[in-house]
């Protein structure tokens, strides 16, 4: 069943991911590597808003964001998610998008590295502009 794309929607994602056997997990961080539009896609309930914006996403963005949530998952570590509630003064297509840890993460080689060496996290925040 697909997700919101809210905080709890993520967060029931995540959950999902990281209960994953160790064979499972590797399917779903390889379709999040292979395909990240397509992955959001068969997990989220994407407006057409953020569907457009997922799609006009700099391709160097796309990379290095799904290696960095898929090394994060391998790592057993959830990625820290905070999307802001839109307000009726919220501008729906004005928001600040703050990506901390993606360069970091994706640069991990969650193969030969145990979750206890690794001590950094990968951070999402999206916040809405105020319309004037």
């Amino acid at each position: 069943m697909k997700q919101q794309f809210n905080n709890h929607g993520v967060a029931k994602v995540q959950f999902r991911i990281l209960a994953l056997p160790e064979s499972l997990l590797e399917v779903e961080v390889n379709a999040i590597r292979q395909n990240f539009l397509s992955w959001m896609a068969a997990n989220f309930a994407l407006t057409t808003s953020q569907k457009f914006q997922l799609m006009t996403m700099p391709d160097d963005l796309q990379e290095t964001l799904s290696q960095a949530i898929a090394n994060s998952y391998e790592l057993g570590q959830a990625v820290q998610f905070f999307k802001e509630t839109a307000s009726k003064d919220d501008q729906p297509d004005l928001k600040d998008i703050v990506i901390n840890g993606a360069e970091t993460m994706a640069e991990v080689n969650s193969q030969g590295l145990r979750k206890a060496d690794f001590t950094g996290q990968l951070a999402i925040n999206i916040r809405y502009k105020v319309s004037m």
